[in-house]
């Protein structure tokens, strides 16, 4: 039966670092950048490193106007992170903020998806770098280590390295559970990147209603981590995969 105490917060974090939680939410962060960049501005909702390099090509070149979307994501991202570490910080119940912030993405998706084609792109940037932010601050880790659900930098370095030491430095199955899970979080951002950019440029904002239910599947699974009771692991990481 569903267990009805509350998780310390440790506990919650543990349970909710699966991989298939993790490739979800990389699906859909990939996916939210391909569909601002194609639909609304060529402007990335989730890389803020990419906004920070355009709005300082911007500032250099004197375009003031065509930095300034890049500007507001970034201080939209800024706002959703000290947003979701208030939530963490109030939560009374540890480990039920990680399904509201879900919920909170998932209504912010919707309600964009039904603006009408001429609604102004700043306000898809803004919201989706809001939501996005949200989500990167709130799911952190998989199988104990570090990741990122809406950029891919930090996660092809880990790749890379756990690649390399897998060949060269022994091939443990440590490594190779870091290899597949950071293989298959950058495998899953590309794919929502592709599916972002394709479904924006066929269906306009409605597109949006395909990440919503990757957002709300990730949601279901979280979920079922928190609430069913967990068989202690025989190895380091055997729980964390489903």
């Amino acid at each position: 039966m569903p267990s009805a105490t509350p998780l310390a917060f440790d506990e919650a974090r543990r349970r909710i670092a699966t991989l298939g939680i993790a490739a979800l939410l990389a699906t859909a962060g990939g996916f939210l950048d391909g569909f601002t960049w194609v639909g609304h501005g060529r402007v990335f909702a989730n890389a803020m490193t990419g906004n920070v390099v355009l709005l300082g090509i911007n500032c250099f070149s004197g375009s003031w106007r065509a930095g300034l979307p890049h500007l507001e994501a970034i201080l939209a991202f800024l706002a959703g992170v000290s947003t979701a570490q208030a939530m963490q910080w109030r939560s009374k119940r540890r480990g039920a903020h990680y399904s509201i912030v879900l919920v909170l993405e998932i209504g912010v998706l919707l309600i964009l998806s039904m603006l009408p084609p001429a609604t102004p792109d700043i306000l898809f940037i803004v919201a989706i770098a809001f939501a996005a932010s949200m989500q990167v601050q709130t799911f952190r880790e998989v199988d104990g280590k570090s990741y990122n659900s809406t950029f891919t930098t930090g996660n092809l370095r880990t790749l890379s390295e756990a690649a390399f030491c897998w060949f060269f430095a022994g091939r443990s199955p440590a490594t190779a559970r870091i290899v597949r899970d950071f293989a298959v979080i950058c495998t899953a951002f590309l794919a929502g990147a592709i599916g972002g950019g394709y479904t924006a440029h066929a269906f306009g904002n409605r597109a949006l209603w395909c990440c919503a239910a990757l957002l709300a599947l990730a949601t279901l699974r979280v979920q079922y981590r928190l609430r069913v009771p967990q068989v202690q692991p025989d190895r380091p990481g055997a729980a964390l995969e489903s």
